[in-house]
């Protein structure tokens, strides 16, 4: 039993040792390429990305998550998703609220043919979100 609470001690002190020890690559990529994006499908805006706010009155990252909803399906046998972004900045210089860095929520709904492979817009906005049942 006391091996076994070692061990899971040990396991636990390795994560957030791994964290720190990764951050510099994860600081390093962000500050080359402006933004690291992990997309999860081929929906668009499917994705959870991490960018710079590189403007002048405010330095900072934003933050986007997005979730991904499948609506009801229509008849016509359409494939119909919708995708609600989560936005937020972490602003370190400047006044954000000035800047126009405030969270927001925003919804869109993609439709794809049986057979076109390409995800067309359906709709945006606050019907995309009744849509996807925000």
């Amino acid at each position: 039993m006391r091996k076994a609470l070692r061990r899971l001690g040990c396991a636990l002190l390795l994560i957030p040792w791994l964290v720190v020890m990764f951050s510099p690559c994860f600081v390093i990529a962000l500050i080359s390429q402006g933004e690291i994006s992990i997309t999860w499908s081929d929906v668009p805006e499917d994705a959870f990305r991490i960018w710079l706010l590189r403007d002048v009155p405010i330095g900072g990252v934003g933050i986007a998550t997005s979730q991904r909803r499948t609506p009801a399906q229509p008849a016509d046998g359409r494939q119909v998703v919708c995708t609600i972004i989560d936005v937020r900045f972490v602003v370190w210089q400047g006044n954000a609220e000035r800047a126009g860095a405030l969270p927001s929520r925003q919804c869109a709904c993609y439709y794809k043919d049986q057979l076109d492979q390409a995800w067309r817009t359906l709709s945006v906005g606050d019907e995309a979100c009744r849509l996807a049942g925000e």
